[in-house]
């Protein structure tokens, strides 16, 4: 008999009372799988494990930021792109400069130039 996760559950006992975002978290883990949740935000499905229950050794918030994005529904205004997800800021912040693009040029210098939602700039400082 195959054994599955209740990951409600799994969060309750991690968080006692969590937040919306691992609430979504695990009701996407539960709707499909761990491992498919995990791939949708790019990440480990033990990553995803360890953040429901509250055993994740790294910072959070980054992971927060790719829920609230692939499985809420959070937008952001991106100074290039306009109205975009917040997963995908994320994707794009990560991405090499490439001269030969024009919009991921100017993608790169809005990311490390002062942008509200950069990663790379804290408290609207450029990197």
């Amino acid at each position: 008999m195959k054994q599955t996760v209740d990951f409600q559950e799994k969060a309750r006992a991690g968080w006692g009372d969590p937040p919306d975002w691992i609430v979504a978290l695990a009701d996407a883990c539960q709707r499909e799988t761990q491992t498919a949740a995990a791939k949708r935000l790019g990440v480990s499905g033990s990553q995803v494990s360890h953040v429901i229950g509250r055993t994740y050794a790294g910072r959070y918030d980054r992971i927060e930021e790719l829920v609230r994005g692939v499985f809420m529904g959070a937008t952001v205004e991106c100074p290039v792109l306009g109205e975009i997800a917040r997963h995908r800021c994320l994707e794009e912040q990560a991405r090499p400069f490439a001269a030969t693009s024009s919009t991921r040029a100017a993608l790169f210098r809005a990311c490390r130039g002062g942008c509200p939602h950069s990663r790379h700039c804290q408290k609207g400082e450029a990197a």
